[in-house]
């Protein structure tokens, strides 16, 4: 009995399907295994650190006394990138000219932090401030509590603040 050429191709067919779909299947297998790449925003170490530098540089940045001067000015804004620089500058200026006539001292604390996202290169973080503002030429005392978002960008491996937003 001799079969027909179709059943030959039709066995042929079925050969190179079934080693096709068997090495799809592998390579899906051994694709499903490789496990995924961590995300820079679920390792703790690089959420501390832009918690930290937010923490530690807002607190400097958001606080001033009579006696801060130019220098140390400059020195909170080594911090700051771009309009956020040129912005705390300005302001500071105005803020430290009511401070010294009127011996207004800010004190900022932050009282909690979040990342809120965070890539290699850049983040945004919310930060949770609690402020007293007292001036002894007027002897009175304020209390506030806000909150800002605080976008940074790193650059040459060190952070910087781009911009603050308080919400």
């Amino acid at each position: 009995m001799r079969r027909g050429a179709g059943w030959w191709v039709m066995v042929t067919a079925l050969a190179l399907g079934t080693v096709v779909a068997l090495g799809l299947g592998l390579w899906q297998m051994s694709e499903k295994n490789r496990p995924a790449p961590v995300l820079v925003a679920d390792q703790a170490g690089a959420r501390d650190e832009v918690m930290r530098f937010v923490a530690t540089n807002l607190e400097k940045l958001l606080s001033y006394t009579p006696r801060t001067d130019d220098a140390d000015v400059a020195d909170m804004a080594s911090v700051l990138s771009g309009e956020a620089a040129d912005t705390y500058r300005d302001e500071m200026r105005t803020k430290l000219s009511v401070a010294r006539t009127n011996g207004v001292t800010q004190t900022s604390t932050i009282r909690r932090t979040a990342v809120e996202s965070l890539t290699d290169d850049t983040a945004a973080v919310l930060a949770f401030v609690d402020q007293t503002v007292a001036s002894t030429g007027n002897n009175t005392q304020s209390q506030s509590g806000y909150a800002m978002r605080v976008e940074l960008r790193r650059s040459d491996g060190a952070w910087t603040i781009e911009e603050l937003e308080p919400l």
